[in-house]
């Protein structure tokens, strides 16, 4: 923990808006991750409530149709959010770059007798804020890209069910 602590502290004040970044990141993540359980699943999510309310709507085309709407939308819940976030990160890194660029060369400027210390303070934000940007972007990348795959398949699935019951051939 302290030394999570050192990293934010070297970082400045961007890695901890990348810290913040992060939480909201993976906590939207985990929460797509759960939208998007298989309909047999113990917490079946959107396409579970989907196949439960789909059979009780057979009969009724455009209320159906309704509902597999509604839960293609629901499909594709938080990945506005997840792209901003991850499409943010790199920039705060950038950010917490150049400020810590602009430290060590105001240090170099001024000639002081702390300005080696300045410098390497100065490398250290910048360093430190772009490796935690690219730490929080790579994941975050992936796993967007995993989600949206699985998001895509349930889409299908929804589909499938939707032309069944509406009496259309597969």
């Amino acid at each position: 923990m302290n030394e999570a602590l050192w990293v934010l502290q070297q970082g400045g004040w961007p890695s901890y808006a990348l810290a913040a970044a992060s939480v909201m990141l993976w906590a939207s993540l985990v929460v797509r991750l759960l939208t998007l359980q298989p309909a047999g699943s113990r917490n079946s999510g959107v396409v579970g409530r989907f196949y439960r309310n789909a059979r009780a709507l057979q009969g009724h085309p455009k209320r159906l149709r309704r509902l597999a709407e509604r839960c293609l939308s629901d499909l594709a819940a938080l990945t506005s959010p997840i792209r901003t976030l991850v499409a943010v990160a790199p920039l705060l890194g950038l950010l917490g770059t150049v400020m810590g660029m602009v430290e060590m060369f105001g240090s170099i400027r001024g000639s002081s007798v702390s300005a080696e210390s300045t410098v390497a303070g100065g490398i250290s934000t910048a360093l430190i804020s772009t490796q935690l940007g690219l730490v929080i972007t790579v994941p975050g990348l992936l796993a967007g890209f995993l989600l949206k795959r699985l998001q895509l398949r349930r889409e299908r699935e929804v589909q499938a069910e939707f032309d069944r019951l509406a009496g259309r051939a597969v």
